[in-house]
Parts: structure tokens; C-alpha cells; sequence
């Protein structure tokens, strides 16, 4: 058996894999010779068969009602696709995708491929990166890694690399989807600072927008042009030609058919000048993206080192010419925007591999969504519950372990449920729900009993809830898994084995400890016109131990060393 993991981009319009191999990345070919495959299943209904890429591309143009496209967009949805009267849903069309995929590397390489490495929207939920990997199991792959999109792309160019310590900024514009991912280069390390994105977003809204400007020149709707599926699956195509040559030429024509009649069809004319107008809209929500993504990697566009535009939608000069705009600098286009992402998963793929040549490669990444669960707050006098408590906050570096304090609110309540939702909604049920956990036997007595919740979370997925009752020490955990389906008892422990590294107290770092006890003993020799001083940054330092957030430990670390310096140099604070 080969140990060769097939890194694959999975992507709304088409997908590749590709393979690291003797230092190099390796496309796949399908059986065209080509190394883009269309995400796009259909069914030959003579032969009662599923089929994929261009010729399945080639029968949604004929006959829409038989093929699928753009499934991506709906992964993690209770959506289903008719094909010809069969159901299949997000999961079940992506797992053709990658099967076919997958065959197409066995072919390519002599030998059956088992496992992978899959890219996802570095904005993809709990639920679309569950589906990913379920898609994956079905197609008979096991998932080594759900490798971001944007983080590929930094691996693809090489950002690791770099001598100087310098921020970078993906921009990800593909068929379906779009992501904005700021990164930053120190010691060595790529560490992901800032996401945001829309998983509705991308080309194919382009085409959309282009295509309804054009319908305005002969008085229809996009609505009143779907009804007539064949013909608006032709016109579609064209449209998507139009959207090209509109990169290249100030004008173009689109031929548009006399809807409902074998023959007749009317010319127009679009600019682009008159595209660039009409995509504005779709730019402002792109720009609002780039703007969170900044604001949550705490950057100024001025200090970004390069602009690296990934995904085949970036080809377009409205997009170029945003990111030149907005950024203030030429993007970066160096390698092909339809293989890149791919070529960072095989690159991953031989890391996961043990491939000497790829493993001096370091990158960490960053939870895309909140992390928390289902509360009760006390407004104007009563109780009302449903609102969202964050225990692992978006735009913390993974992995990571957080723990917070929750307490009863009725007497005698011996018992909670712990709804552990994702999302960044204030109120719960407005976000994702993920898991649950019961915690039982809590102490009778008045109302704030205490238990500590703790989530822990690492690089592939893995997530930990653990709740802890303050009196008794009696602990209760559940362990949810990027798998689509709960992990087995034997699972589960794996699991906890390896989250149990993560789980580490601060204040049981040597460093930490040394300082906590040097800074007591401070405080026990000082007069009693400082101690208060002493205490207050004490507290402080304690306080941030308990949090777990490394960046807060650091910055009231650095300031408890600071007062325990100038003591020792005789200067008073």
C-alpha cells in the first residue's frame, strides 16, 4: 500500500489534486489530460449512471434537470439536488467529485490513494467542514487534514521562506466562495492573524450580475429566464464567455435568445465600463470582508508587505483593480490562481507525510468562528436565557485550551446542559449548534454553584468540551470531531490523549510560577503604602493565568516583571 496523500482542491467551479513528490508538486490529470476538473455531477439516464467534469459540464448545458453545479455553496445544508428524479444531496455530489478524483490519481500513479489532505473556505463552519470530510469518507479517503484555502496558497508561494518578519494578505475569489486571510512571518513562523469571508460569494455572482445588466436590454427578468431551463443554461455559458473577453476587450456582445421559440435571438452590447458598474455591489461586500479580516489581525493595509490574489475569479480586472485600490500596492500574481490552492494541499499533504523536503514548513492557524455556549443573563430583574457566551473567541490561534466560569441561577439546581454552539451571533440560537453536554450532581445549595467549562481545541479539528463542578472536582467531557458522525469510545480516547498536551495550567509554567512567587514575596516585604499597588498587578497577572489567553499572560506577565525589576534596582514605582 502507498503512504502517498492526494492533496485536493475542492472547489465550487472545478477541483484538482496534485501530489509532492522528489521535491516537486505533481498535478493530476483526468482522463482528458487536464488537470482541472468541473465540480459539476450529472446522470446518464439511458445507463442509469453518475458521471463527472466536463462532459457532465457539457450535459448541464443540454439538459439542467439531469446535472448539478455549484453543490459547494450548500454543503453543511439540508439542500438536496434532482438529478433526473434521484436525490442526492451536498455530501453525495461532492463524494463523486472526489472519487473521481481519487481515480484519477490511481491511474496517474500506479497505486490506490487512501488518504488526504482537503481545502476548505478558511470561513466554512463546524457543519460545511463536517460535510467535507464526510464527502471525503465516502469517496474512500480518510482525511489527514481541512486545510484553509488561504493558508494553502501562503504555503504555495512560498511565504515561509521569507528572511524578513512581514504581513501578507490572501485574497481568495473563486467560483463560489470567498475568503480574506491576513498572515504574518516571524521567526520562521506563518501564523494565521485575521479571516473573513462569505461562503456565497464568488464568480459565479459575477456571471449572475453580468447576466441580469444584459436581460435589462430586452425588458426580462433573471427569474423569468430560468423558467426556460434549457435556454438559460445556454445563456449562462455565454454569459460566462462575456465575463472573459470583458477581461481582456472594452466590449463585447451577448447573443440572447427569443426565450420559448426553436430560433431568434437578440444581440447586446455590454461594456466594460457598464459590468464594472454593475458589480459594485457584490465589491462593497468583498470590501467589508478585507475590512474585518484587518481589523481582526489589528493591521493597517499600509503595513501589509504583498497582496496574493488566489481563485480564477481574481483574473478579472474589476478585481485586480480593487485590490490595487483598496490595499494601496499591485497585487501579487506570480503562480496560476486555479492551481494554487492545490498545490499548498499536496505541499501539506507531504508534510502531514513526513516528506523530509516539505517539513521545515511551520504554520499555524486561527479558529475562524466562535466557540461558546448557550447562557442566561440577568436583564432588568429577571432571567433570560439564549444568548451567546464565547468560551474560544474568533481569530485565536490554534491550537488552544480556554476555560471559563458559569454558574447556576436557581436554588438547588443540581444540574446543567452545556449547548455549544459557533457563530458570532449575541444570541445562541442564531448561531450554529455543534454538540451537548450534561453535567449532573451539582451540589444542592443557593443559586451560583460554580463549573468550569473548558474547551480545547487543535489543528485538525478536534474539539474537547470538558465541565468541571467546582465543589466536587467531579469532571464531565464529549469530544466532537470534523467526521460528520460521533466519534467511537475508542475514538474518543485517542482523541483525549491527544488534546491532553494542550490542556496545560499557566500557572504552572516554570516562568510563570517563578514570577507568581517572586512577586509574593515582593509584596510581603514592601510597606503597606505599596502593597495595594503590588496587589492590583498581581491580581491582574492572576487573573490572565486563569483566562489562558497566552497574548493577555504576556502583556500583564511583562508588566508584574517590570515592578518586580525596579524593586530590585531600589526605584520605586
Amino acid at each position: 500500500m502507498s503512504t502517498d496523500i492526494l492533496g485536493i482542491d475542492l472547489g465550487t467551479t472545478n477541483s484538482v489534486a496534485a501530489v509532492y513528490s522528489e521535491g516537486e508538486v505533481c498535478f493530476i490529470e483526468n482522463e482528458l489530460g487536464e488537470v482541472m476538473t468541473p465540480s459539476v455531477v450529472a446522470l446518464d439516464e439511458m445507463k442509469n449512471q453518475i458521471f463527472v467534469g466536463r462532459a457532465a459540464r457539457e450535459q448541464f448545458s443540454i439538459s439542467s434537470e439531469t446535472a448539478a453545479v455549484a453543490f459547494k455553496r450548500s454543503m453543511g445544508e439540508t439542500q438536496n439536488f434532482d438529478l433526473g428524479g434521484r436525490s442526492l444531496t451536498p455530501i453525495e455530489l461532492s463524494a463523486f467529485v472526489l472519487a473521481s478524483l481519487r481515480e484519477d490519481a490511481e491511474r496517474q500513479l500506479g497505486h490506490s490513494i487512501e488518504r488526504c489532505v482537503v481545502t476548505v473556505p478558511a470561513y466554512f463552519g463546524e457543519p460545511q467542514r463536517q460535510a467535507t470530510q464526510e464527502a471525503a469518507v465516502l469517496a474512500g479517503m480518510s482525511v489527514e487534514r481541512l486545510l484553509n484555502e488561504p493558508t494553502a496558497a501562503a504555503i504555495a508561494y512560498g511565504l515561509d521562506k521569507r528572511d524578513d518578519e512581514s504581513q501578507f494578505l490572501i485574497f481568495d475569489l473563486g467560483g463560489g466562495t470567498f475568503d480574506v486571510c491576513v498572515m504574518e512571518l516571524f521567526e520562521g513562523l506563518l501564523e494565521v492573524r485575521g479571516v473573513a469571508g462569505e461562503s456565497r460569494l464568488g464568480g459565479e455572482d459575477f456571471t449572475e450580475t453580468l447576466l441580469a445588466l444584459a436581460l435589462k436590454h430586452v425588458d426580462m427578468s433573471i427569474g423569468d429566464a430560468r423558467a426556460h431551463k434549457r435556454d438559460f443554461t445556454k445563456l449562462w455559458r455565454r454569459t460566462e464567455l462575456l465575463k472573459r473577453q470583458l477581461s481582456s476587450w472594452t466590449e463585447a456582445s451577448l447573443e440572447i435568445p427569443v426565450f420559448g421559440r426553436a430560433e431568434g435571438e437578440r444581440t447586446v452590447m455590454i461594456s466594460r465600463a457598464q459590468a464594472a458598474e454593475a458589480f459594485e455591489p457584490l465589491l462593497q461586500r468583498i470590501a467589508k470582508a478585507c475590512r474585518t479580516a484587518l481589523r481582526g489581525a489589528n493591521v493597517e493595509p499600509k503595513a501589509l508587505s504583498e497582496i496574493i490574489l488566489v481563485g480564477g475569479a481574481t483574473r478579472m480586472p474589476c478585481i485586480r483593480e480593487f485590490a490595487a485600490q483598496f490595499f494601496g500596492k499591485a497585487p501579487m500574481v506570480e503562480l496560476d490562481p486555479d492551481l494554487v490552492v492545490a498545490k499548498g494541499s499536496a505541499i501539506q499533504a507531504a508534510l502531514c507525510n513526513d516528506q523530509g523536503a516539505a517539513l521545515d514548513i511551520v504554520v499555524t492557524d486561527i479558529v475562524s468562528h466562535s466557540l461558546g455556549v448557550s447562557s442566561t443573563k440577568q436583564i432588568a430583574g429577571r432571567y433570560v436565557d439564549g444568548y451567546f457566551s464565547p468560551v474560544i473567541h474568533r481569530n485565536t490561534t490554534v491550537p488552544v485550551s480556554r476555560t471559563e466560569a458559569f454558574h447556576t441561577i436557581d436554588r438547588n439546581q443540581d444540574e446543567i446542559l452545556l449547548q455549544v454552539y459557533e457563530g458570532e451571533h449575541r444570541r445562541a440560537d442564531s448561531n450554529n449548534l455543534i454538540g451537548k453536554l450534561e453535567v449532573k450532581g451539582i451540589p444542592k445549595g443557593p443559586a451560583g454553584q460554580t463549573v468550569m467549562v473548558r474547551f480545547t481545541l487543535d489543528m485538525d479539528g478536534l474539539l474537547e468540551i470538558e465541565a468541571t463542578i467546582s465543589d466536587t472536582g467531579k469532571s464531565f467531557q464529549t469530544v466532537l470531531h470534523r467526521s460528520g458522525k460521533p466519534p467511537s469510545p475508542k475514538d474518543v480516547e485517542r482523541f483525549r490523549k491527544k488534546l491532553a498536551r494542550l490542556k496545560v495550567d499557566p500557572a504552572e509554567h516554570p516562568r510563570n510560577k517563578d514570577l507568581l512567587l517572586r512577586s509574593q514575596g515582593l509584596w510581603s516585604e514592601v510597606g503597606p503604602e505599596d502593597k495595594d499597588h503590588i496587589d492590583e498587578v498581581l491580581q491582574s497577572f492572576e487573573a490572565a493565568l486563569a483566562s489562558g489567553d497566552p497574548s493577555l499572560v504576556k502583556v500583564q506577565f511583562d508588566e508584574l516583571q517590570r515592578l518586580c525589576e525596579r524593586f530590585d534596582k531600589g526605584t520605586r514605582w
